[in-house]
């Protein structure tokens, strides 16, 4: 991506950084910082899907990640345009590296929410949790990923859903989130708490989601 020849794109203006500091809370430095990491790999100033789940390939170079990255670049994607621009980027990593829990969990919940109808079904969660197993590649221990993800889901669901609906509400999921370990790390399976660039690091992210994964295995 970084070596094409692209039409310049613009410097950041004073108003740009203020703004883009604003919606996001991060620092002028980091913003700086951010933004010279986002043109580097993205010199045209947007990332397609397609690129975005390159991304991800050389994380997991022997699995497959597409679903996931997939739904993980849609939830990203505010304006529904194909494109992640800088400040969708940047709005995406304030809340999966800050501090606001309730932030996460709405974000977590819309990568689950794949029918975007404001609640999940178990089938939801199966799908999700078992694109995450696929893409890291975790010993099936003759099972299959699928049948490995209905086994954790319907814990959570036994343990949680109050009304026995098979479907949980955000304000559930939070409060599940909040009173249970499992869905921690479930949630830290989904998306890592790290202040980086996706590609600054890839093996150190690959070993931290796997040791989270690993943990949602042992529920």
């Amino acid at each position: 991506m970084g070596n094409k020849k692209v039409k310049e794109v613009k410097r950041l203006s004073e108003d740009d950084i203020l703004h883009l500091c604003y919606i996001s809370e991060f620092s002028r430095e980091e913003i700086l910082f951010y933004y010279q990491s986002f043109i580097t790999d993205c010199p045209a100033g947007k990332l397609s899907k397609k690129d975005f789940q390159k991304m991800y390939e050389k994380i997991y170079p022997q699995n497959k990640s597409t679903k996931f990255s997939s739904r993980i670049f849609e939830v990203y994607d505010r304006n529904k345009d194909g494109y992640l621009d800088f400040e969708e980027f940047l709005r995406a990593n304030k809340i999966t590296t800050g501090n606001d829990i309730n932030e996460k969990l709405k974000m977590a919940f819309e990568i689950y929410d794949l029918k975007n109808d404001g609640v999940l079904d178990k089938n939801e969660m199966v799908e999700t949790i078992s694109n995450i197993f696929t893409m890291a590649g975790i010993d099936k221990k003759n099972k299959s990923y699928k049948k490995l993800a209905e086994e954790k889901v319907d814990i959570i669901y036994r343990r949680f859903n109050l009304k026995k609906d098979n479907f949980l509400t955000l304000e559930e999921f939070i409060q599940c989130y909040l009173s249970d370990e499992n869905l921690k790390n479930i949630l830290s399976a989904t998306f890592l708490e790290k202040k980086s660039f996706i590609l600054q690091q890839p093996k150190n992210y690959r070993e931290l989601q796997l040791e989270a994964i690993q943990r949602v295995l042992s529920m």
